[in-house]
């Protein structure tokens, strides 16, 4: 089952283009990159950029070198960081709490809503989540044994998820082992472990040169944007408007692991009165470390909890037979496949009721890409896959009913990948892929700003984010379009225009998203 939701997932995340605004900005940097070979300094659309790290351009731009621009190149770091979670995961179940359950903790995290979207996208995220696992784990056997080499590797982990994401990849495994070695009444072996000279040493040689380097070519620029801007700003402010209430994660903690809701739920409140076993208390602290990090951060996005995931699996997996009942185990799930039949409906709904001109047409696409076969084809084909699973799967849950939690995830890949994320895509990105490509046919330098940088990435070129002259193609977003000068409308789709400018003028700098 394992095997079957990975190769879901691998078989349909190519066909799926590249998503705004994400996906677009580091597909597009590492693009620039492997031509450029500017393996130092990346930049978007010929700025230079810093709001990420270098370790993604590094692991993406040769893969652009060697094998070409395809969506599916640059998921593919991030679709094997996933993988070697999973096989962490597997393994440290395996040692800690039996054969069963190691797989199932690794099957929980290959079939978790949050990490089959956020995990296989052109992105850090599951990289990052990767590389706080891989820390983590050698903090507890370091603990549990009094490894020294396992404790040397934590800071090598940190050093390479400080050049996945910054700061977070330190401050999460500092934080958790500070709180479980308190916890334990060991402060002073914390502390003999945390300053370890050699364990900084190999830090600072993997973490700190592209730091050291980037800082010589572009000054006091870089750090007052990436450190204090992308870093510490995301604690002090919402940057680009991702705020939300100190609340903000509990939904989203109930929504990033369906269809394992339930199964969560139930997990959390036996690790609560287990909370005394050393394991189960080292991965509590963990997640809520995690939780109450990013809730008291002003800056929210709900896949900043996807570092916090790996303890909940381990929970989850351990307390997997206290979940008697199936149609509870089901219930997650039809949840799931009862969004995906209201979908047309309430996409429908929302574009008569948006007035934002963008949104607006960009829903009103939805006749386009809900066909026919959208509920005869693609939702029939998954309800008779699944209904035939369970008819198989129900004889074994009798005895233990969350094996039928390995019917609902395959189920679970399916459908984000086989429905929802092409209707997303069919909405969204669609008129931005056609307009590229009419783009690169006219041959023609384009002008945008850099909110949908996926279209440079599809036409070919990187664009200009400059006021437009007299003769310019523009690609820009239609609630910008009463901004422009005289033109002539090339391309008109889901809230995209791509314009020739037939009268000199301004266009003002971009708002922002």
């Amino acid at each position: 089952m394992l095997l079957l939701a990975l190769v879901v997932t691998w078989v349909s995340f190519g066909h799926i283009p590249l998503f705004d605004e994400d996906e677009g900005e580091y597909a597009e940097v590492a693009v620039e990159m492997a031509r450029s070979g500017d393996f130092v300094t990346p930049t978007l659309n010929g700025q230079a950029f810093f709001e990420k790290p270098i370790l993604a351009f590094w692991l993406e731009a040769p893969l652009v070198q060697a094998l070409g621009v395809h969506a599916w190149v640059f998921r593919l770091p991030s679709l094997l960081a996933c993988l070697l979670w999973v096989l962490l995961l597997v393994r440290f179940g395996r040692r800690e709490w039996g054969e069963t359950a190691g797989w199932a903790a690794g099957f929980f995290c290959a079939t978790a809503l949050g990490v089959i979207v956020s995990a296989d996208a052109a992105a850090m995220d599951g990289v990052l989540c990767l590389f706080v696992t891989a820390a983590g784990f050698d903090i507890y056997k370091a603990w549990k044994t009094s490894d020294r080499r396992a404790e040397w590797r934590v800071f090598l982990w940190m050093a390479l998820g400080f050049l996945a994401k910054g700061p977070v990849a330190v401050v999460v495994p500092l934080l958790v082992s500070f709180l479980f070695y308190l916890s334990q009444r060991e402060l002073a072996r914390w502390l003999k472990s945390a300053f370890n000279p050699w364990g900084w040493a190999t830090f600072l040689m993997v973490a700190l040169p592209w730091y050291v380097i980037q800082y010589q070519r572009m000054g006091p620029a870089f750090l007052d944007y990436f450190l204090l801007r992308e870093n510490l700003g995301r604690l002090t402010g919402a940057l680009q408007g991702h705020g939300g209430s100190l609340l903000y994660y509990v939904p989203v903690a109930l929504l990033i692991v369906l269809p394992h809701t339930t199964l969560l739920l139930r997990a959390g409140l036996e690790s609560w009165r287990t909370r005394g076993e050393p394991l189960t208390r080292f991965l509590g602290l963990w997640f809520i470390v995690v939780f109450l990090l990013f809730s008291l951060a002003n800056t929210k996005l709900p896949h900043y909890l996807l570092i916090g995931l790996t303890p909940a699996f381990l929970l989850m997996a351990r307390h997997r037979e206290l979940l008697r009942s199936r149609w509870r185990i089901l219930l997650p799930w039809g949840a799931m496949v009862t969004l995906a039949l209201a979908l047309p409906g309430t996409v429908a709904w929302a574009a008569q009721r948006d007035h934002h001109p963008y949104l607006h047409e960009m829903l009103a696409r939805g006749p386009t890409v809900f066909t026919q076969d959208y509920y005869w084809v693609r939702i029939a084909l998954l309800l008779g896959v699944f209904f035939a699973g369970l008819t198989a799967l129900w004889a074994i849950a009798r005895k233990s009913p969350w094996y039928l939690l390995l019917l609902t995830g395959v189920a679970s890949n399916i459908l984000v990948w086989g429905i929802l994320l092409p209707v997303a895509a069919g909405l969204q990105q669609a008129p931005v892929l056609e307009a590229a490509r009419l783009a690169k046919d006219l041959g023609q330098p384009v002008v945008a700003d850099n909110r949908m940088p996926s279209f440079a990435v599809y036409s070919g070129q990187p664009t200009t984010n400059r006021p437009p002259r007299t003769g310019d193609l523009v690609f820009l977003r239609v609630d910008r379009e009463a901004q422009l000068p005289a033109h002539e409308v090339l391309f008109a789709q889901g809230g995209v225009r791509l314009v020739r400018i037939t009268a000199a003028a301004g266009l003002p700098p971009p708002s922002g998203n």
